[in-house]
């Protein structure tokens, strides 16, 4: 049987360190539970403490399933600390699993789950708020069943998006690395003859010949660039964005405006599903605000919310910063006269949505010709390129031959 080291706090505040043998972490954690103390490091001896999966992010996918088992469970009748017990051992994401690990050993001292869940840094900001309305109004279970449904939704949103730019993704993967193979391995043997004197070289044929050296002579300046770029790129995402950023990438063609459209839809869902809960306005705007995962939008929202505190009302406010449509905007003016703002958003983010699926679809459709011709100038280029020499050289020899036949 494995033996674990372990660290632990008793109620009483002391630390505990020490040794126990068990099947797993779970059973470590039982037995230190069953001592009155609050598991703080467990370590299989023997191993490494890496464990790559606690590291990964969590998935919205994962945060909806999760939503979904918890609300099955209290429907059934079981009270929060049964349910987080069955589902610290169902929680297939390692992150996840952790988290509720430890909500369940919190959530067993008397803590409130939605207090547990901000310390665990792990769980989305507007869960969160939503737990607490649950567990302040008694309907809980019904909460769980709204994220799941909305986190369900966004997962299926982000997901359209991707599954859509795969095929051209693909396309232009292959074709670089096709280009590639054709510079480095095929251009030299078709030219070599003629690389002896490449001064006689038309400039296209320089061009490539310059490039294919540099890639066969200097390919690990090549690979050490592309590195730094994805490092650059993952310390970019994980930072905090700047204003400016995103606002450049609403302007980007067709992107833009896609962006612009989920933005619309999931400020919409959002802002309505926290009206609908009980919280108030303000508050609704402000946790939708920041979950649209674009600093510029967040910036002029944060203005309208300033706008609204002072007695002006919600459309006229997103009007005068000019963020979404004017049918947005209209839509919720609608909602705040007729006093079924929450039900007008929810119609509002399901047309979004729609409008989303036709301008992800379009942008499909825009990039993969556009691909395609830049892979047509690139080989058109590159035969170019083989094809003159190649002409010039049998002018050569034709016109050695007439002279040898003249004389």
């Amino acid at each position: 049987m494995p033996i674990f080291q372990y660290e632990a706090k008793h109620l009483n505040g002391e630390i505990k360190k020490g040794k126990i043998d068990a099947v797993d972490e779970n059973a470590v954690r039982t037995a230190l539970r069953a001592m009155n103390c609050y598991p703080l490091m467990i370590k299989e001896e023997g191993k490494g403490n890496i464990d790559l999966g606690k590291f990964a992010s969590v998935k919205t996918k994962d945060i909806a399933i999760f939503c979904r088992q918890f609300s099955y469970i209290l429907v059934s009748g079981m009270n929060i600390v049964k349910a987080l017990e069955i589902l610290k051992d169902e929680t297939e994401s390692k992150k996840l699993a952790e988290s509720v690990n430890m909500l369940y050993d919190d959530v067993q001292k008397g803590r409130s789950l939605s207090a547990s869940m901000k310390n665990q840094n792990v769980f989305p900001e507007m869960l969160i708020n939503m737990v607490a309305v649950g567990e302040a109004s008694g309907s809980l279970d019904e909460i769980m069943v709204r994220m799941a449904d909305y986190y369900d939704k966004e997962y299926e949103q982000v997901q359209k998006v991707k599954q859509a730019m795969t095929y051209p993704i693909i396309i232009a993967i292959v074709a670089v690395i096709v280009v590639n193979l054709l510079i480095v391995f095929v251009l030299p043997k078709l030219l070599g003859s003629m690389m002896d004197d490449p001064e006689q070289l038309p400039l296209p044929t320089k061009i490539l010949l310059g490039m294919s050296n540099f890639m066969r002579n200097y390919w690990y300046i090549i690979l050490f660039v592309v590195i730094g770029l994805i490092i650059v790129t993952r310390i970019r995402k994980k930072n905090e964005k700047t204003v400016e950023g995103d606002k450049f990438k609403l302007k980007i063609p067709v992107f833009g405006k896609l962006t612009l459209k989920i933005a619309q839809a999931k400020f919409a869902r959002t802002f309505g599903m926290l009206l609908n809960s009980g919280l108030s306005v303000l508050e609704s705007m402000s946790i939708a605000s920041r979950i649209l995962g674009n600093k510029y939008l967040e910036s002029l929202l944060a203005q309208s919310i300033e706008d609204v505190k002072k007695g002006i009302s919600i459309s006229e406010s997103l009007r005068s910063k000019n963020i979404f449509s004017t049918m947005f905007i209209q839509m919720i003016k609608i909602g705040e006269e007729s006093g079924t703002l929450d039900d007008v958003l929810g119609k509002t983010a399901a047309f979004y949505d729609k409008e989303a699926d036709t301008a992800t679809a379009q942008m499909t459709t825009m990039v993969e010709p556009i691909i395609i011709m830049l892979l047509a100038v690139v080989v058109g280029f590159i035969i170019i390129a083989v094809i003159i020499p190649m002409f010039d050289s049998y002018d050569t020899v034709a016109a050695i031959s007439k002279i040898r036949f003249t004389t």
